[in-house]
């Protein structure tokens, strides 16, 4: 009986250690030590970039770990896994991986879990803790003309349910005063789901020239942001005078027009006055041969026997 009691008691202690096996959860006895993720900068202002990095041994680098899949609530939502954001990295033949992802500005301040996972499980991971991005406001152009327009623009924290979710109140003494609040001129902004605001308006052109700064408020309090503006006085208008009427036209004396010269030989000067005496020695000469020939034959008639021999 004894031998046959001894068998039973083996049997039985194999069905249970068999058994045991059985019912544990795969994951209570891992293998290998989880790999670790690190993270750079740690924590990380939303809004910035954060470098992952870590290895996952050279063997699992050839085999099904040289695709890598690192998934957060914290990451931007580009891809992914489950309800969480994924982003992927290439091991080294080594096993080291590395990889840069930018965390949302909008992203809630707080501590946030990444998850490394490659060979389809899960083998290790790290934490990121994130701070919420400062409150922004900027003001474009930084330097403006009395009666020209200028663009406010800025970025609040995400508060769900909060009055800073639907709009803030911007405050400057350059503003126009159509809306006051507390006596300064306001301008309200809608923002967006995703904290961003923007609002143009246009500075009075009777603004007197000087540095302004504009704050803003919601929620019944200030947004802990400011940004300042520059205005320049308007130009003066300059007034053009009227043309003045056409001056009478002036009367001028008659003055008697030259008749033009008449194209031919010019008469030498010296010419005129020898025509006055060349005339009258002609003629004397004329006379006195006349004379002198009346006497010859005057002459010859009284003595003509003289002129024969």
């Amino acid at each position: 009986m004894r031998p046959v009691r001894f068998i039973a008691a083996l049997v039985f202690a194999a069905t249970v250690g068999m058994l045991t096996l059985l019912a544990a959860p795969a994951w209570a006895a891992p293998t290998t030590p989880p790999v670790a993720v690190h993270v750079s900068p740690s924590p990380v202002v939303a809004g910035h970039a954060v470098t992952m990095s870590g290895s996952v041994g050279p063997d699992a680098a050839g085999s099904d770990c040289s695709s890598i899949i690192l998934y957060s609530n914290a990451f931007a939502p580009t891809n992914d896994v489950g309800d969480m954001t994924a982003v992927y990295a290439t091991a080294k033949p080594s096993g080291a991986f590395s990889v840069t992802t930018t965390i949302a500005r909008s992203k809630l301040a707080g501590t946030y879990t990444i998850y490394l996972r490659c060979g389809g499980a899960t083998i290790g991971g790290g934490r990121l803790v994130v701070q919420a991005a400062p409150t922004a406001l900027q003001v474009s152009p930084r330097s403006v003309t009395a009666g020209d327009p200028v663009t406010v623009s800025g970025w609040l924290p995400p508060a769900p349910g909060s009055e800073c979710a639907s709009g803030v109140t911007l405050l400057s003494n350059a503003f126009v005063h159509t809306h006051d609040f507390a006596g300064v001129p306001a301008i309200g902004a809608a923002v967006k789901p995703d904290g961003t605001f923007t609002v143009t308006t246009r500075i009075p052109r009777s603004k007197a020239a000087g540095t302004y700064t504009i704050s803003g408020r919601c929620g019944g309090g200030n947004i802990g942001a400011s940004a300042t503006l520059v205005a320049r006085a308007a130009p003066t208008p300059t007034t053009t005078p009227a043309p003045a009427p056409p001056a009478p036209p002036v009367t001028q004396p008659h003055v008697s027009t030259p008749m033009p010269p008449v194209d031919g030989p010019a008469t030498p000067t010296a010419a005129q006055p020898a025509s006055r005496w060349i005339l009258p020695w002609l003629a004397a000469l004329g006379s006195s041969t006349l004379a002198a020939l009346g006497m010859w034959l005057l002459y010859r008639r009284r003595h003509p026997s003289s002129l024969a021999r």
